[in-house]
């Protein structure tokens, strides 16, 4: 229970159903356990509005912004920080993504924040482990140090499946868990377990997971289309539901130069990742469409995607209805 004189603290992190983002949220509420945190999970293009919302309700004040895993566009998004941390707002940024680190100098991200910190060596749940564990160091009180620590185990799952590890047992069943539950309701579940053992409501996420993630590689199998670029790079593009890592996986298994497009029915995203051999820098591509990501994994949304199953299916049938002998 937060404390009479509790800070009010907001993290948004990246959402609305990854391991990662999850995770680095879960950590600073872990850390903050007796203040007042409210956590926002913001999807791929929807990040510049929902930290626009941040700030102070009504009369109360705004402590500490966190903003984990994930970055912005806009410049008015960068004088809304500007405009917090003027007002006393301390003011976070923690993210691993290489959109954001590449372009730290851009003029959204003049912001004087109280800390940032930007690099690719971690996840972000990593990243936002270790930098609060460095302060429940530095304040020198061993019992909240050795509480903290035990959360490592669950930024460690993280990290190792963010970064396409998986050196650490059981971490692809926790994202997929995740994604299955949903962000929200997964960091509910997260933040009140000492040990990242699964509790029932994440266990039966999981096995519903599973069965949800082969229906999608069905779809993705049934409505794949493949071309050669004559670049030595191949391109296969399909529709999924969801579990676009797991279903990307898939269809790169055994293929050479392959870029893999997938078209999430779900969140109406385009999800990207590459065959191991391949050296496309998806984060380039994905931010040519106002997306963003890693090297290996990236993503973003645009509305003529969202229309193009839709145009497709009008153009078919009003070709149909217009000469229909």
């Amino acid at each position: 229970m937060p404390k009479r004189d509790a800070l009010t603290i907001q993290v948004v992190s990246h959402g609305p159903s990854c391991l990662d983002g999850v995770t680095a949220a879960a950590a600073v509420r872990r850390f903050h356990a007796s203040e007042r945190v409210q956590t926002v999970l913001a999807p791929n293009g929807d990040t510049d509005r929902l930290i626009q919302l941040a700030g102070p309700k009504g009369p109360s004040r705004l402590d500490e912004l966190w903003i984990t895993d994930l970055s912005w566009t806009s410049t008015d998004t960068a004088e809304h920080l500007r405009q917090l941390l003027r007002k006393g707002t301390r003011v976070y940024w923690i993210d691993h993504h290489r959109t954001a680190v590449s372009r730290l100098d851009a003029p959204e991200f003049d912001v004087p924040f109280t800390a940032k910190v930007l690099t690719e060596e971690f996840s972000a749940a990593r990243l936002t482990y270790n930098f609060l564990r460095q302060r429940a160091a530095e304040a020198g009180d061993p019992s909240r140090l050795s509480a903290f620590e035990r959360f490592g185990a669950f930024a460690a799952i993280a990290d190792d499946h963010d970064r396409w590890v998986h050196q650490v047992p059981g971490s692809e069943d926790w994202a997929l868990a995740v994604q299955t539950l949903g962000g929200i309701e997964s960091y509910r579940e997260i933040i009140r377990l000492e040990d990242p053992v699964m509790t029932r409501r994440l266990k039966t996420a999981l096995e519903a997971g599973r069965a949800a993630m082969e229906k999608s590689f069905d779809i993705a199998r049934t409505t794949m289309v493949e071309k050669s670029l004559g670049n030595g790079i191949s391109l296969r593009s399909a529709c999924c539901i969801g579990y676009s890592s797991e279903v990307a996986a898939k269809l790169y298994e055994e293929q050479h130069h392959t870029v893999i497009a997938l078209f999430d029915l779900r969140s109406l995203g385009v999800s990207l990742r590459r065959s191991a051999d391949c050296e496309v820098d998806l984060s380039e591509l994905a931010r040519h469409f106002g997306g963003g990501g890693h090297a290996a994994a990236a993503g973003f949304s645009i509305a003529d995607i969202k229309r193009a199953p839709a145009e497709r299916l009008v153009k078919l049938l009003g070709e149909v209805l217009l000469n229909p002998s």
